[in-house]
């Protein structure tokens, strides 16, 4: 059976998937087709390169502030020579050089497990799919390096600069799909697991949401959310690992998400083995976790 994975962005959080990677294959179930959005395509890209479990719990927390290479030129020159020309506060030079790093400046073209790395592109505010082979219904693109893919599918708006290529304005892919089900299932996957850390997080307490940074920071996980609900209903089973509260660039709560990841999963292994089970004419929206 062709088993794909759906990861979904949310920052430092998209690390769970690493753990729910680990209890898949601890229990026997190969991962044949993966597409992530944000961190998620981080996870999937570096999986489908041939990294393994053990591998990405040594390179993921090699990512640090340390890439967030703040442009301090351009804001200056917006805020104190008022030029209109600013695109990000972050360049993501060093983000790149470090994916380089990881994936030796290969192509999307040579992923080995079929994988679509999802961006946005801004000028339609729809998904384009960094994969190797055409993607049915997606626009697609495989002529440009893994990490310029995972940069673009990365790149937050206004926080990262946008990515261009081909003539396209490049930006997260959480902007337009932030949980590809549909991609991995057009791929050709039979059974779609989806992983989406955000889901669950947008539905905690949230408290009195006293910050003006806590009430932004919900608000945007109320948009993942919704629009999420629409590719869930793809998945044939989706997994909401709760991760506790984590910041979008709390790089050093990665383990705590890995782990949480892992238990989650392990937890719902009974779920998720009678999802990818099922008849196929079973509605797929009848085994997903409910909110």
């Amino acid at each position: 059976m062709k088993t794909g994975l759906a990861l979904a962005g949310g920052g430092v959080s998209g690390s769970a998937a690493i753990g729910v990677i680990q209890a898949l294959e601890e229990n026997g179930i190969a991962v044949t087709h993966l597409a992530g959005t944000s961190s998620g395509s981080i996870v999937a890209a570096l999986y489908a390169y041939g990294y393994t479990v053990d591998e990405l719990r040594q390179l993921i927390p090699r990512f640090t502030r340390s890439q967030l290479d703040v442009d301090w030129k351009a804001i200056l020159s917006k805020f104190l020579l008022r030029r209109s020309k600013f695109d990000g506060w972050i360049k993501g030079v060093r983000l790149r050089a470090l994916l380089d790093e990881f994936t030796h400046y290969q192509s999307v073209a040579d992923f080995p497990i079929p994988c679509g790395v999802v961006a946005t592109d801004l000028r339609l505010g729809k998904p384009v799919v960094f994969a190797k082979d055409p993607i049915p219904g997606f626009h697609t693109e495989s002529d440009l390096p893994i990490s310029l893919a995972l940069l673009a599918s990365s790149a937050i708006p206004v926080i990262f600069q946008s990515v261009r290529w081909n003539g396209l304005i490049l930006a997260d892919g959480g902007v337009s799909m932030n949980c590809p089900v549909q991609v991995v299932r057009a791929m050709g996957a039979e059974k779609v697991i989806a992983v989406d850390t955000v889901t669950a997080f947008a539905n905690d307490d949230v408290g009195e949401l006293r910050s003006g940074l806590s009430v932004f920071t919900h608000v945007i996980n109320l948009n993942l959310r919704n629009q999420m609900a629409h590719e869930h209903r793809y998945a044939d089973v989706s997994l909401f690992p709760h991760v506790g509260y984590v910041g979008a660039f709390d790089f050093h709560k990665v383990e705590q998400c890995i782990e949480a990841g892992y238990r989650y999963a392990l937890d719902n292994m009974e779920r998720i083995r009678a999802a990818l089970t099922s008849a196929s004419g079973e509605s797929p929206s009848d085994l997903r976790s409910r909110f």
